[in-house]
């Protein structure tokens, strides 16, 4: 990689199936996601500092079957998004964001329901002749796409671990063989840092491994007061700066989200768990009263938790920075402000540039095995 990694970007892929739509229907209703991003939303970007973006992509732009009701269309737009970036000084990380049969049973992985991605050979298949379509794009962008990830967030819970192994190594060789200097990204697949060893293949070089933290998905982060997220951060810096030594470890997605309020975050047609709209292990809010009204929107926030979210948004870059950099996830968004980039740095709760901290206490100029934290919540 060229230097930290800095941000997320969504380009023109439709993550949601609709029953009774064809593609057709969809093409028309919905279009290629032109709107999505435009060149000067990239210029704000580099103005904001940051480096990189991180480009999720469906298989389906590469290979759709006849009852598959995806939309195609996305490779030129892809292209012109690449075009912007380089006219603005980014770079690329193009994501195989959803593989056939679906990896987790996310909808973000254009499917939700069962996790099928392993049980068929042809789908393994499939996902590769995706990312070499990838990789042949990174080929006609050497100086913009700088890195290839291999399949965006895998189920260790679904699916097998050594199958998961063995289509990196042969997507690692298949990327290879189209674009030798690309960087591969490989996902964690949700194994806890104890099992991060598994990834540092013997004869690989170049490879990146992207761990994802979110404080809103799992009980014990959701239920956390706004000290102990905060705090948590600590932990989350040492993870990827201890294995950061083994290989390249980036966190690949985080926001600045403490509940789960966002309009669909947890799937399609969803609620959340926050306010007990959404079916979870408590069968009801994370406390008594608590609602979803206001906490997305930066203009119903109070100057306390604006402080806070400056606090949190740093501490996840000390964290984060501790390894070899972070993206954003997202860089903008249609309602929710805590996952919006763009407006939260415009608004100063985020630091613009990146560098400009309030609470930190350490250089980003230190090799980063030496970075040691220093700010109000932790101390190293």
């Amino acid at each position: 990689m060229r230097a930290l990694a800095r941000l997320s970007a969504v380009v023109a892929v439709v993550f949601v199936t609709f029953a009774g739509s064809s593609p057709s229907d969809l093409s028309r209703r919905f279009g290629y996601g032109k709107d999505i991003i435009r060149g000067s939303d990239i210029a704000t970007l580099s103005k904001l500092g940051l480096n990189y973006l991180r480009i999720p992509i469906g298989y389906w732009a590469f290979t759709v079957k006849d009852d598959e009701p995806y939309v195609q269309g996305q490779i030129p737009y892809l292209k012109k998004v690449l075009d912007w970036m380089r006219k603005y000084n980014l770079y690329a990380v193009l994501d195989l964001h959803g593989v056939p049969g679906s990896q987790n049973g996310f909808d973000n992985s254009g499917k939700r329901g069962e996790v099928r991605w392993q049980q068929t050979q042809e789908n393994i298949d499939r996902s590769i002749q995706a990312l070499v379509g990838l990789a042949k794009i990174a080929a006609e962008y050497p100086n913009v796409v700088d890195a290839i990830e291999l399949v965006n967030e895998p189920a260790s819970w679904a699916l097998s671990r050594q199958g998961i192994l063995d289509y990196y190594k042969r997507a690692y060789s298949a990327v290879r063989d189209v674009a030798p200097s690309v960087t591969i990204v490989i996902h964690d697949a949700f194994f806890s840092p104890s099992d991060w060893p598994q990834f540092n293949v013997p004869g690989w070089s170049n490879v990146i491994l992207d761990t994802h933290t979110y404080h809103v998905f799992v009980k014990d982060r959701l239920m956390l007061s706004r000290d102990d997220h905060l705090k948590a951060t600590c932990q989350d810096a040492s993870n990827v700066r201890n294995f950061n030594t083994q290989l390249w470890t980036i966190t690949g997605e985080w926001s600045l989200a403490t509940t789960d309020c966002a309009r669909w975050l947890n799937g399609f047609g969803k609620g959340a768990r926050w306010d007990g709209s959404l079916p979870w292990e408590l069968n009801g809010p994370v406390y008594q009263g608590a609602t979803c009204a206001g906490q997305n929107s930066i203009s119903a926030w109070d100057a306390p938790t604006r402080v806070f979210f400056r606090q949190f948004a740093e501490a996840q870059m000390d964290a984060y920075e501790a390894g070899s950099g972070w993206f954003f996830w997202n860089f903008k968004t249609e309602e929710a402000d805590d996952w919006n980039y763009i407006k939260l740095a415009q608004n100063g709760l985020i630091p613009n540039p990146p560098t400009d901290r309030h609470y930190s206490r350490y250089s980003l100029d230190n090799p980063h095995g030496r970075i040691k934290l220093n700010s109000p919540w932790c101390h190293e």
